[in-house]
């Protein structure tokens, strides 16, 4: 192992050379040797954050604000350090003392306004991305951040606007691409296919092009060009498969072992007293329809709407490390059995505020938390879980055809997708006979077809009254982060119903796949 004298130049060295290990160690040694340093307490934290070590970093921040408490950009990555701990709370409290410091800097309003938006805040978010724009309106990435935000807030053709001058800036800015794609519904006479299709065969690298390649099988799907939407997409998703070290026989591993582990009588041995049933868990496949049901109970009056939290997974794996270490996927399903659920619920309901808390009920719309929906139910047995299911081949597109951040690995080949959802599918048959009466399947095509019965029976399930304003979701006026955000701001519309059948014959192995292990695909 390298041994270093530490100094800021030879750590930098050291982590642009890949040495990470021997860049901590410096690091460590500097801060130690230089107590006093604003400068030492920094860099370490930039090492700490390049290891891994979030922890750490934070904490090495901490202790360079109290040595230099108004220093705008070690708030914003202390900010950003607590977010990544599951502190969104704290998180929020440090963006709040940024806001008269931003002014003085543009950078300095770009990033509050990315954290804010991190904190599921763009409202908050959009001022400081138009301070930032109005200070240097040439600058493309203060304009990306912003049409983001509209985005999120439903300023669909503001966000469009701006998007096209991020694009007349920087033509090779494949994300702006995907971004604008995704805001509407294209037309046959009002599309970018043109512009796409010459894109993405000039970048030279395909793992750079792969936005523009969605965006062009998305555009393509819209105006009914359906044989080529397919050809695109599948090449693309081809590309982004190979890069991945990625095998969806553990992920199927862990399905199977939460069936085997987490059962009835397993859940009941160690559940817990909390009373409390104000939670409601929106659980399913992504592109399921979560958001859109998360968006009809946030309608009423009595719901807050918290959006994807990850709090649950955070807290029950925190227990478990408590418990017993770090430990693997597998063994985290023997493991957690053995945490104490009273402490869990506490940890998950304090967690959720100041957010949550101010009205009845809340909803936790994290799609994943399908693999704690046990741990759930024993931490918190009053809450209720709605689970979302749609047509499995509708279903598998859906998912296929996104291009998620960093998420959902199983979703870019056809036969790991058709084999995760198998798996997926005989978990959510268990959690309906473990859970019983708290656990309701909803399917997106009830909600499509007959929104008001299924709207009435959701929210009989939660036990909360009807009220006729949970029909005009889409009216309402809070933000939506998810993938879903412009399509949750129309009314129900029946498009993506179905959409599987336009793709018979190149689905027709996931189908095959399915059938043979029990999945059935009749409409």
């Amino acid at each position: 192992m390298t041994t270093v004298e530490p100094s800021h130049s030879v750590i930098q060295r050291l982590v642009r050379s890949g040495e990470l290990s021997s860049a901590w160690q410096a690091s460590v040694a500097l801060i130690s040797d230089n107590p006093t340093d604003v400068n030492s307490w920094r860099l370490a934290a930039e090492v700490a954050e390049r290891c891994g070590r979030i922890a750490d970093g934070a904490g090495f921040l901490r202790r360079a604000l109290d040595l230099a408490p108004y220093h705008g950009p070690t708030l914003i990555a202390y900010g950003r350090a607590l977010l990544r701990l599951g502190r969104p709370a704290d998180a929020a409290s440090v963006a709040l003392q940024v806001e008269d410091l931003a002014s003085r800097d543009l950078n300095l309003e770009d990033a509050l306004g990315v954290l804010w938006t991190h904190l599921e805040q763009p409202a908050r978010a959009l001022v400081h991305f138009e301070r930032a724009l109005i200070g240097d309106p040439r600058r493309a990435q203060f304009r990306y951040n912003l049409a983001l935000a509209q985005r999120m807030l439903g300023d669909f053709a503001a966000a469009e606007a701006n998007l096209d001058r991020v694009i007349s800036a920087r033509p090779q800015n494949a994300e702006a691409y995907y971004a604008r794609s995704d805001l509407r519904r294209q037309t046959a006479d009002r599309n970018h296919i043109a512009e796409l299709e010459r894109l993405v065969t000039s970048i030279s690298d395909r793992r750079a092009s792969l936005p523009v390649a969605f965006a062009l099988a998305k555009e393509l799907e819209d105006v009914g060009e359906y044989e080529r939407s397919f050809t695109c997409l599948h090449e693309a998703s081809r590309t982004y498969r190979a890069t991945l070290l990625y095998d969806v026989g553990e992920d199927i591993a862990v399905l199977d072992k939460l069936r085997k582990n987490h059962t009835r009588c397993a859940l009941r041995k160690v559940q817990s007293r909390c009373e409390s049933g104000e939670s409601i868990f929106v659980v399913g496949l992504p592109r399921s329809g979560t958001t859109l049901v998360e968006r009809i109970l946030g309608s009423h009056s009595q719901v807050f709407a918290a959006g994807e939290l990850d709090i649950f997974p955070r807290v029950a794996v925190e227990a478990v490390t408590r418990l017993a270490g770090g430990v693997t996927k597998l063994d985290f399903v023997d493991r957690s059995l053995g945490i104490d659920f009273g402490q869990l619920s506490s940890a998950y309901l304090t967690a959720t505020r100041p957010r949550t808390g101010h009205t009845m009920r809340f909803t936790d719309k994290m799609p994943l938390n399908y693999l704690y929906a046990g741990l759930i139910h024993a931490a918190l047995p009053e809450s209720c879980l709605i689970a979302l299911q749609r047509h499995p081949l509708d279903s598998c597109y859906a998912m296929y055809k996104t291009l998620f951040d960093a998420a959902y690995p199983f979703t870019y080949d056809l036969m790991d997708l058709a084999r995760y959802y198998v798996a997926w599918a005989k978990l959510m048959s268990h959690w309906k006979e473990v859970i019983g009466d708290k656990w309701r399947v909803v399917s997106y095509e009830s909600l499509i077809n007959a929104q008001e019965s299924a709207s009435r029976q959701m929210l009989e399930h939660c036990g909360l009254s009807w009220e006729p304003k949970c029909l005009s979701f889409h009216m309402q006026p809070g933000a939506v982060t998810s993938a879903s955000a412009s399509q949750v701001r129309r009314p129900l519309y029946s498009d993506s119903v179905g959409k599987w059948r336009h793709y018979v014959r190149q689905l027709a192995p996931v189908a095959d796949y399915l059938i043979a292990h029990g999945v059935s695909i009749e409409s």
